[in-house]
């Protein structure tokens, strides 16, 4: 065979074969962006707009979902059609402080977005029994708070429903601690037990007293 021949033979098969896989990426890169983009419309019809979203064929990887929706955004985004496997990177959980009396409510924590702030704020003062709310939150990237909204409301609300809690809750590394004074052990015991359905059993530590007990 000709030196020329072989060379030509080579060519018509290397050509093809190139085209094939320039066809095979060009698909492959069409997926990505098809997932993409229904990934993303999935997290904004959610809420989730400000959530990133990467994709490697038809994995999802996201960032940036608060850890109480976490289960709910990779069920959403799992359900949608060419998507495989979803994953989501879980923000740092910041310690988190809950203190109650009967003129205030302050809570300090931090969390990674301005909009999951408000909405944690505005829950915990809706179910404040009119007590004045102080905001010491704040917003850092990566984090969020160590309770969920709805745990928090739940418990600022039975916390303050009557008159008489000195308390403060804090919940860092998967703990929850109470410390202060509570008005009679029907209202310790109706709090403990609450914090012990949210969080589990072994995770809450009581070391308030009943007002006018010894300690």
């Amino acid at each position: 065979m000709h030196p020329w021949t072989a060379r030509w033979l080579t060519g018509a098969v290397a050509v093809p074969a190139v085209l094939a896989v320039v066809g095979v990426a060009a698909q492959g890169a069409g997926i990505e962006e098809q997932v993409l983009a229904t990934t993303r419309g999935v997290l904004a019809s959610g809420g989730q707009a400000g959530a990133t979203a990467v994709v490697s064929g038809r994995d999802v990887t996201l960032s940036g979902v608060p850890y109480e929706r976490i289960a709910d955004t990779v069920k959403a985004v799992g359900a949608v059609d060419r998507v495989g496997s979803v994953v989501a990177r879980e923000p740092r959980l910041s310690p988190l402080k809950i203190d109650v009396t009967d003129q205030h409510v302050v809570v300090t924590g931090t969390t990674q977005q301005e909009a999951w702030r408000q909405r944690f704020v505005r829950a915990v003062a809706e179910y404040s029994h009119g007590r004045e709310l102080v905001d010491h939150t704040s917003t850092a990237q990566g984090a969020d708070f160590a309770m969920t909204t709805t745990a928090a409301a739940a418990l600022v609300s039975v916390l303050t429903v009557q008159p008489g809690v000195e308390v403060s809750v804090s919940a860092a590394e998967g703990r929850v601690q109470l410390d202060g004074v509570m008005p009679d052990d029907a209202r310790r015991a109706n709090t403990v037990d609450l914090l012990t359905r949210l969080f589990g059993a072994g995770v809450v530590v009581d070391k308030t007293h009943v007002q006018g007990s010894p300690r």
